[in-house]
């Protein structure tokens, strides 16, 4: 089924005040299960949500609650019908992205970084800038106020209690002041006092004109006290919408009795599970009843697209406008920013800056004891070929694990601030790729340092600083093969395709196996395989460009450098080749990496 929903916002004076009515219509959604068979999870779902009331949708598990949610913030915009309008003025999707925020149930942030470094960096990509460093250092400092987040302001966010990053979380979509808040389970996981500190903040918010709009889940009395408004569903169905003080009495209209000094919450969840028996139909058609519907004419104005908001409108088509753009903030300064945070971050992951940094020392010093002056022996050259193949094993495993376990975190991250609108996946990729590029460099060298002159290397210059050159263009791989194993895998999986990946590789990178040895339908094979341009144009640095022969106190099989490389199937002088191969894999996988995050998106609509 196509999308022909429709979504606008209309600010309306209300006795001197501006406030803001989303209402919707209609809506229905459906997806399509395993077996191929289309599932409806929502079915004529009405209803509105007004400024300065703070609306609660309750409902057992699967019945609609978290789908309703993700549509109305637009974050879902596929197989999807209805109206979602305010009083029919609509506007575009990238616009409406502005005006709303959604927090999701599992807040994913950056652990590294201060409560108010945090919001400093929302602020930077959330504001426009025009606005001043110091009005948005004013920002910050009052949405700590208001959230209580004074006494943790200066501490890492991975030492925070989960109340105090649920109240984060809320701060930095408030960075943008929007109009509507959406929030999924923002009690999830908290003690009762957390929870009442949570919506009591979220009271706030509704009382200083926002629409403040969150699913819940089993609220306490006191909790569900705090509560204005209140929508639950059954079976993706609406047996109720409208004030909680009139809840009671609508359910006993039903034949839904609740009982003296019952938690009016938990007897709403036991009705929407079907478990008391009444007339649940004549809830479902009164809930139908009467609907907020917008100015007249807008469901005719709307017409059936792929995006979940739609302009037909010129008067407010205003894409040649500055301020309809879709970021507040160009592409060049999220870049920037993101820059700026990806490497403090980075930097502030002292345990695993340590393990690096020493692991490329120590392996590097133990390849040098145990490959010691091989390299300039003629009986051992069969031994510093198996010496610079382990340079290039240490060097790919050492630059792809760690980014492999520790990528999905910021995926999940990245994936929560770019539905939020902060700013862009190309943004995104090229500022991850940079922040990264320092510690790709520093690893390989700090393990060349030692480990090529303990092993007796040859001392020229070029050679040298080609072999260096081919160990960072295989850490480049390695950085990109873990970034996109950690943007489109599960954990657990990661860690075991990416070592699996590898062994293809080295079996046709001509170590192993000759080239002459193998099959002649292998043969292709052997020209895909990354590691076989590692490997060759690390030989071709050691051995290569008419290097001469090596000294050997006895006869040596090997001792002409030429009959060396023809042993391996390695013409001389190949080492362009070796690195133009390098540098298509390297173009490969960044292209990869941006299709994975932009599938990982797409994935979330």
């Amino acid at each position: 089924m196509g999308t022909d929903t429709t979504i606008a916002i209309d600010v309306q004076k209300d006795d001197g005040r501006q406030s803001t009515c989303l209402s919707f219509r209609n809506i229905t959604y459906q997806v399509k299960g395993s077996d191929g068979k289309s599932k409806q999870l929502l079915q004529d779902i009405s209803g509105s949500f007004r400024s300065g009331r703070l609306a609660g949708i309750l409902g057992p598990s699967g019945a609609g609650k978290s789908s309703l949610l993700n549509i109305l913030s637009a974050f879902k915009t596929k197989n999807i019908s209805g109206e979602v309008l305010v009083n029919g003025k609509l506007i575009k999707r990238q616009k409406y992205r502005r005006e709303v925020t959604y927090t999701s149930q599992d807040v994913s942030m950056l652990g590294n970084i201060t409560v108010v470094e945090c919001l400093d960096f929302a602020a930077e990509l959330k504001l426009p800038k025009s606005v001043s460093g110091m009005v948005k250092s004013k920002t910050v400092n009052d949405i700590v106020k208001l959230l209580g987040l004074q006494k943790c302001a200066n501490n890492h966010v991975e030492t925070i209690s989960g109340g105090e990053k649920k109240r984060l979380s809320i701060g930095l979509e408030l960075i943008s002041n929007p109009k509507i808040l959406f929030f999924d389970e923002p009690t999830s996981g908290l003690d009762i006092i957390a929870a009442m500190q949570v919506i009591a903040h979220l009271k706030e918010l509704a009382l200083s004109g926002r629409c403040v709009v969150c699913v819940i889940h089993q609220p306490s009395s006191s909790i569900l006290q705090m509560f204005d408004d209140l929508m639950i569903l059954s079976e993706g169905q609406c047996i109720y919408r409208g004030p909680l003080d009139e809840l009671v009495a609508t359910f006993k209209a039903g034949g839904f009795e609740c009982p003296n000094y019952y938690n009016r919450a938990d007897f709403a969840l036991e009705v929407a599970s079907l478990k008391h028996e009444g007339n649940l139909m004549s809830l479902i058609k009164k809930a139908k009843e009467n609907p907020q519907s917008g100015a007249k004419g807008a469901s005719e104005s709307s017409e059936e697209s792929d995006s979940l908001l739609v302009s037909t409108s010129s008067d407010d088509t205003e894409s040649a406008d500055v301020t309809d753009r879709q970021y507040p903030v160009s592409q060049w300064r999220q870049f920037l920013t993101l820059t700026k945070r990806t490497t403090l971050c980075t930097m502030r992951d002292m345990q695993l800056m340590k393990m690096r940094i020493l692991a490329h020392l120590f392996v590097g010093l133990l390849i040098g004891v145990v490959f010691w002056d091989v390299g300039n022996d003629g009986s051992k050259v069969l031994s510093n070929a198996s010496c610079l193949f382990f340079f290039l094993i240490f060097v790919f495993f050492a630059n792809s694990m760690p980014l492999v376990m520790t990528f999905p975190l910021e995926t999940a991250v990245f994936i929560r601030e770019r539905m939020n609108n902060w700013y862009s996946l190309t943004a995104y990729f090229f500022s991850k790729l940079v922040a990264d590029f320092p510690f790709l460099i520093l690893g390989p060298t700090l393990f060349l340092a030692s480990a090529y002159y303990m092993t007796a290397q040859p001392m020229e210059l070029e050679r040298m600083v080609m072999l260096w050159g081919i160990c960072i263009l295989t850490a480049w791989i390695a950085q990109l093969s873990g970034l996109l194993a950690g943007s489109s895998l599960p954990l657990e999986l990661s860690v075991f395709c990416v070592p699996c990946s590898v062994i293809p590789m080295l079996i046709f990178c001509g170590f192993f196996v000759r080239f002459r040895e193998m099959f002649d339908f292998l043969i292709p094979f052997t020209y895909i395989g990354y590691f076989r341009y590692s490997f060759e144009g690390a030989m071709q640095a050691v051995y290569g460009f008419d290097r001469a022969n090596i000294p050997c106190e006895k006869f040596c099989y090997f001792g002409k450098v030429s009959k060396f490389m023809e042993s391996f199937d390695m013409a001389e002088n190949n080492f362009t080749m070796d690195v133009t191969g390098l540098l298509v894999w390297i173009f490969v996988l960044h292209v990869a990496l941006f299709a994975s995050l932009a599938i990982r998106l797409k994935r979330n609509q």
